[in-house]
């Protein structure tokens, strides 16, 4: 008989990584396999956001929207955990996908399948999680979710040898389904959007997401400030005041300040994906400085729109780019304002990298994601609890 599976898609709004993750892998997973049924479970403020060909729709009512709550320090209200799981059991799915752990719910007697996506709480707490209670929050959950699963899976092969190591598990327990360019990035340019910049004017762009501390933008505004003053512009791309997750953002537009950038430095806070996509696409060099990530979505995203990519030197940039971008140290402002001064100097050398970098990023699509999840949730649902 088609098996019947429920998914966590209170992340659907998610303008970060998580919510790419789980608007493109959830919709390519339905498509993988329509002979299971899915049932895609959200909050009332999301379900409007929500529409996957082929899949129900389920609404549980809660009192706060649960990606706002759990980014908040992993605040979420013990009646909204309860509701959300009862209402989970009470439809007795066969397996129960739960995209990232910042969503993660508890669900006795469900088989779970649940996405690890990096280690930045372990290896950088006091940048990504508020306070002492959050990160014990936090610890809690992760112990819990990685008891229960039935399936794990992270989004890159250097994050699985990341947890592995973090929390002493065997790496084959840990499957990796890929990410890819969300499709707005792969799409032919039409008419550009407004953009922050004027027309024609050469910029250098770093876009964080969200300007938190791990992303590590002032390490780049003290490289770019070694700049001549002839440089091309900065434009920092991220939330600045309606972020839920932690900021570092009034704390990089005061070094901004000390440093005398004044109207070099542009932060134009969130832009929508077509703004970012047209953006990547005019950047005369595109800059990651992150301290760390699982995964390095933004400079995939970037590369396949065609950008001369400058990245921190992390596992997870090498796994996906390194042999094509240019890598610095990211605690090395000096090295950083080298590189970047190499490749605002040679156009050839920028044609060159960004050829490669889209060269090396052709080839991922969220099928292959799509086709990685159906395996583990089929897993789940067969009782192969473990690898």
């Amino acid at each position: 008989m088609p098996g019947f599976v429920g998914i966590d898609a209170t992340l659907w709004r998610n303008r970060r990584g998580y919510g790419r993750f789980a608007r493109n892998a959830v919709e390519a997973l339905v498509a993988a396999d329509p002979t299971v049924r899915y049932r895609l479970y959200v909050d009332p403020e999301t379900a409007p956001f929500v529409a996957v060909p082929g899949a129900e729709l389920r609404c549980v009512r809660l009192e706060r929207r649960p990606d706002v709550a759990a980014a908040d320090g992993s605040s979420r209200g013990p009646r909204d955990l309860l509701r959300f799981a009862r209402a989970v059991r009470a439809d007795a799915p066969d397996a129960f996908l739960v995209t990232s752990l910042l969503t993660y719910v508890p669900i006795p007697g469900v088989p779970l399948v649940v996405g690890l996506h990096d280690t930045i709480p372990h290896e950088l707490p006091e940048l990504v999680l508020p306070d002492r209670r959050a990160r014990a929050l936090w610890r809690l959950k992760e112990r819990d979710a990685i008891r229960r699963a039935a399936r794990l899976f992270t989004v890159s092969s250097a994050s699985r040898a990341s947890l592995a190591k973090a929390f002493g598990l065997p790496p084959e327990r840990l499957s990796v389904v890929p990410e890819a360019p969300d499709p707005v990035f792969t799409r032919a340019a039409g008419a550009e959007p407004p953009l922050p910049v004027p027309p024609g004017e050469p910029f250098v762009l770093c876009a964080a997401g969200g300007i938190s501390p791990h992303k590590n933008v002032e390490t780049l505004l003290e490289a770019y400030a070694r700049l001549t003053d002839g440089a091309p512009r900065l434009v920092v791309v991220g939330a600045l005041g309606d972020e839920t997750y932690a900021s570092s953002a009034s704390s990089v537009g005061a070094r901004a300040s000390r440093l005398g950038l004044g109207d070099r430095v542009v932060f134009p806070g969130y832009v929508p994906d077509d703004v970012l996509a047209a953006l990547y696409r005019r950047a005369t060099v595109v800059v990651n400085p992150s301290r760390a990530e699982g995964f390095g979505l933004t400079a995939v995203e970037a590369a396949a729109c065609g950008a001369p990519l400058l990245l921190s030197d992390l596992p997870a940039h090498r796994e996906t780019l390194g042999r094509a971008a240019l890598l610095f140290d990211p605690l090395d402002a000096g090295e950083l304002a080298a590189r970047l001064d190499e490749l605002l100097a040679d156009e050839g050398l920028r044609s060159r990298v960004a050829r490669r970098c889209a060269e090396a990023v052709a080839g991922r699509s969220w099928a292959a994601a799509g086709l990685a999840l159906s395996k583990l949730v089929h897993a789940a649902m067969n009782g192969r609890t473990r690898g």
